[in-house]
């Protein structure tokens, strides 16, 4: 069971298949996908009309269909942090007060749902799910290497960018490391453990898994010095922005202003 929760846990975080499909993101610049999304999110993050969060939820559903991306396979990846966010504001619409939409209890203790604390709670729900929905497709469209010389390129501090790749690149080395110890573990294990042995020996793989990462990461912070590492990260890579990637930031440029704009209306004229 352990093999197979490292296995997914490899796939979900090293599968670039979706970045290597000839979809209409995958095709657009990476430096203007990384605008173009943090614009989206600043939008969703400060409009409260749910009509403005649904047209950039639906731009990004759509956006997703034509990245070559499956749509069930999209909403069911995106959908778990919102369903964790709804659960938290669940008592919202019981504590809000406002116009009381239905009357829940038995004898002489009720609670009311206001209309006010329902829509509080899905709009705050809503407005997770297009910010984590954003954020997925722009993680499964573009290459790692890209998404990180996109961060240099808007001037993300060093130090971080590189934070990043070292964790990004040693991941894969620690799952694997883990998979080999838990398969060693399987191979010398003839009767059913006890979940207290079991427990007692995930410890022990975790423990000796910190250790491996401290070793190891002395060793390549060593290494990389004896290279001449400035704490600067260079890329070979130059990417240049063409007439369709700037089609692309114009038009998402549009799409800030305009569901800003219909946030405005309904805040004054609704």
């Amino acid at each position: 069971m352990l093999r197979d929760i490292l296995r997914a846990l490899e796939y979900s975080v090293f599968s670039e298949k979706f970045a290597n499909a000839n979809g209409i993101l995958q095709n657009i610049d990476p430096r203007i996908k990384l605008y173009s999304f943090i614009l989206w999110i600043l939008a969703a993050i400060n409009i409260s009309s749910i009509i403005s969060l649904g047209i950039i939820f639906i731009i990004v559903m759509m956006l997703a269909i034509t990245s070559k991306i499956s749509f069930k396979l999209f909403f069911l990846r995106t959908a778990f942090i919102p369903l964790f966010s709804f659960i938290i504001v669940l008592p919202l619409p019981f504590i809000t007060p406002g116009s009381k939409l239905v009357m829940i209890g038995y004898d002489k203790y009720f609670v009311s749902v206001t209309w006010e604390g329902l829509y509080k709670a899905v709009q705050f729900t809503f407005r997770i799910w297009v910010c984590v929905a954003s954020l997925s497709l722009l993680i499964l469209t573009t290459k790692f290497y890209k998404l990180i010389y996109s961060m240099e390129k808007i001037k993300v501090p060093t130090i971080f960018t590189s934070m990043i790749i070292i964790t990004y690149r040693f991941i894969f080395f620690f799952i694997n490391e883990a998979y080999r110890m838990i398969l060693a573990k399987e191979a010398r294990t003839v009767n059913k453990e006890s979940k207290l042995l079991v427990m007692r020996s995930v410890a022990q793989i975790i423990s000796t898994l910190f250790i491996r990462a401290y070793e190891k990461g002395e060793r390549v912070y060593l290494a990389m010095i004896a290279r001449g590492y400035t704490n600067e990260v260079r890329s070979i890579n130059d990417i240049k922005i063409n007439r369709k990637d700037w089609a692309f930031l114009i038009i998402s440029s549009l799409i800030f202003f305009t569901v800003l704009l219909i946030d405005f209306w309904f805040r004054c004229y609704l």
